[in-house]
């Protein structure tokens, strides 16, 4: 004869760590005073979500303004099995605290970014002294920002490298001050304010400045800034220049532009110039003729212009 096997029960007190308060807008009602002793009896295996709602209601207070404890905070889907509780033990209910709200302050990156560039602009503390352009203009830096932006001042300044380690005057002929200026303001805020009104020569100028000095991100603003301005009367100058510094962005861009106008473009006095002047650029338009004979390479300018390389993990 088989006989049902009676589930195994517990008994334990549920005690009132605190008063348990029922509170409104009009008054509040302490319906638990701290201390008091509640006697329960569940069974071994069953929800500690039956004994909650079971308190609540009983004693006329909200369910989720309780929470009970024993070892730690009890989970609804716990059961006295799951967490050891054994004859006689013990369950703390304490008010429900809020979570407390913390309002963290908002950080601007624009905020940062102004200050680097006002670091820059007004030049106070710096110590390193650049001689720009043949009139000799002076830019002020800062050895520190130098070296940690880019590789090239790094090298320079490292001590009983160059003579500028030793001085802090830095000597740039070839390049105009406003354009070393733009490429200072890149190393100090990793941007270019007002890049968008750079005509081709400054772009090409600070595209030079980009490659000799190693600043790949720059490089590549450079080469989408010049799509903007790209035209007839100085494909010839950028295609140079994409061509000398493997600028393959500006190069593909130029590529494409060449394909839509080529009829106005070898008529151009000053693209024949940079033709005999650059001559690496006849061999690249025939490559690129032949390769894209019979279709247009707009939606490779198109794809291209979706895939620059602007997650360099350096800046």
């Amino acid at each position: 004869m088989n006989r049902s096997v009676r589930p195994e029960n517990v008994e334990f007190t549920v005690k009132a760590a605190e008063d348990l308060v029922l509170t409104g807008r009009e008054r509040s009602i302490v319906r638990v005073a701290a201390n008091n002793m509640y006697s329960c009896l569940m069974q071994k295996t069953q929800r500690f979500s039956s004994l909650f709602r079971h308190y609540s209601k009983h004693h006329g207070l909200p369910r989720e303004s309780l929470d009970f404890f024993f070892t730690n905070r009890l989970d609804p889907e716990d059961s006295p099995e799951s967490v050891h509780l054994q004859k006689n033990d013990i369950i703390l209910v304490r008010r429900r605290v809020a979570p407390t709200t913390v309002v963290i302050p908002s950080h601007s990156d624009e905020a940062y970014f102004a200050t680097m560039r006002e670091l820059f602009l007004s030049g106070v503390g710096s110590d390193i002294t650049l001689e720009v352009g043949p009139e000799r203009e002076i830019l002020s830096a800062h050895r520190l920002i130098l070296t940690t932006r880019c590789e090239i001042f790094e090298a320079m300044f490292r001590p009983g490298a160059m003579m500028e380690s030793e001085v802090g005057i830095v000597r740039i002929e070839d390049h105009s001050p406003e354009m070393v200026s733009k490429m200072l303001e890149f190393i100090y805020t990793n941007r270019v304010v007002d890049m968008n009104k750079l005509n081709s020569n400054q772009l090409i100028d600070l595209l030079t400045l980009s490659e000799q000095y190693l600043l790949l991100p720059l490089k590549h603003l450079c080469e989408v800034a010049a799509q903007d301005v790209l035209s007839v009367g100085n494909i010839g100058r950028f295609l140079c220049a994409a061509e000398k510094f493997n600028a393959a962005y500006l190069k593909e861009y130029c590529l494409a532009f060449f394909m839509d106008h080529t009829n106005e473009i070898i008529d151009d006095e000053s693209f024949r110039e940079e033709i005999e002047s650059c001559p690496s650029i006849a061999l690249t338009i025939l490559r690129a003729s032949t390769r894209n004979s019979g279709s247009s390479l707009e939606p490779v300018a198109k794809r291209r212009r979706l895939n620059m390389p602007f997650d360099d993990p350096e800046y």
